[in-house]
């Protein structure tokens, strides 16, 4: 009797700290991948046709910074709401609608890589586009984006509407 209540206390002392410690590790990781899904639903419903830049930005902490190579200058980043709103602003010039459809995903900690099509049709010629893109993102402690990097080639949406 004496060894299995030593066992015993041996685990509550090591083993569940550790047990507990995992299962903490991990939860912020299922906390990215909800807030994954939620900010490609959140971008999916604010481009057009329902262009809502305010709400993409909205997205991002305040001082939130996105690399982006179609942004302002080309391949610069916008840093904080009012620079993210005028790129995403820029969107319903371009595009009478535009989606995002998920291939995959990944996720670590509060880092997540998103992978898919970005695909629309083009305001001014009516050609329907589709291209490769990814999104590494960084989200904070309430699943707000803290660093977007999108990685998509713009060169391929002029070969497309020729």
């Amino acid at each position: 009797m004496r060894n299995i209540s030593r066992r015993n206390w041996l685990i509550t002392i090591f083993v569940l700290p550790l047990l507990f410690g995992l299962a903490s590790a991990n939860a912020p990781a299922a906390d990215t991948d909800a807030w994954l899904t939620n900010y490609i639903k959140a971008l999916n419903a604010n481009m057009p046709p329902h262009n809502n830049a305010d709400a993409v930005a909205n997205l991002f902490t305040p001082d939130g910074l996105q690399r982006h190579p179609l942004g302002e200058p080309p391949g610069g980043p916008q840093q904080g709401h009012d620079a993210i709103r005028k790129f995403f602003a820029g969107f319903d010039q371009l595009f009478k609608t535009w989606e995002h459809v998920e291939s995959t995903r990944t996720v670590q900690g509060q880092r997540a890589v998103w992978e898919g099509l970005a695909q629309g049709t083009h305001k001014e010629t009516g050609k329907f586009i589709k291209l490769p893109i990814v999104f590494s993102l960084e989200f904070n402690d309430e699943g707000k984006v803290k660093e977007a990097r999108v990685y998509v080639n713009g060169a391929m949406i002029q070969e497309q509407i020729k």
